[in-house]
């Protein structure tokens, strides 16, 4: 899902770092007002972890990759929105460090897996009862995973649209192709996702930030 420089219309781009940049903002500025010193490491582990999946990569056909998000993994245990921090801090470590998406293209990364991916999966992980808590970690980490493709599939077909096929991809291969491999991506990174949350709730329910029920989440 990253996607490379010179891949995108230069309004595409624009578009992804303002949405981006926005977002960020305030969720570093919602994270700081309540952050306490525990969920600082948490945050720390769980980057470490996502960037090693996000890490095992392939490509697809059409120009870009696929792979592992994290998202929904980041928002259930320490919420939206010190979870869009923790990809943020992976996917630029990825792009100066390891050259994993273009820099020009580094908004709409962001836009893609940090914000659209993160909110999707917690909007997604709050539908469910919380009798169907687990099923709801699964769900999230599916649809996150399938939205964000989508959304990158449609920036792909923005792009060849405004530029006349200067940059971007034709919908009728940009849409399929995403959307096929993601789906099937959804079903690992769900069962992944619902494996390490189950396991947690067994051995250290504790540090899972967003389970209590009467807790308004703000991290």
């Amino acid at each position: 899902m990253h996607i490379p420089d010179g891949l995108m219309a230069p309004e595409i781009l624009a578009i992804g770092w303002m949405i981006a940049l926005a977002v960020i903002a305030f969720s570093v500025f919602k994270v700081n007002k309540k952050i306490d010193e525990k969920t600082v490491p948490l945050m720390a582990i769980l980057a470490a972890g996502i960037f090693v999946a996000q890490m095992l990569n392939f490509p697809i056909f059409g120009g870009t990759t696929g792979h592992l998000v994290g998202a929904a993994l980041a928002a259930v245990l320490v919420g939206p929105y010190a979870a869009v921090i923790i990809l943020t801090v992976i996917l630029v470590i990825q792009c100066f460090v390891f050259g994993d998406g273009g820099l020009t293209a580094l908004g709409l990364n962001l836009t893609n897996m940090a914000v659209i991916g993160t909110f999707v999966a917690w909007g997604t992980y709050k539908l469910f009862p919380e009798k169907l808590e687990k099923v709801g970690v699964v769900a999230a980490a599916w649809a996150s995973v399938f939205v964000a493709a989508f959304a990158c599939a449609l920036e792909l077909a923005a792009s060849f649209s405004i530029s006349s096929g200067a940059y971007g991809i034709e919908a009728a291969i940009s849409l399929p192709s995403m959307l096929g491999y993601h789906a099937v991506i959804g079903i690992g990174e769900g069962i992944i996702t619902g494996a390490i949350f189950l396991y947690l709730t067994k051995v250290a329910p504790e540090i899972i930030k967003t389970r209590k029920p009467t807790e308004e989440v703000t991290t």
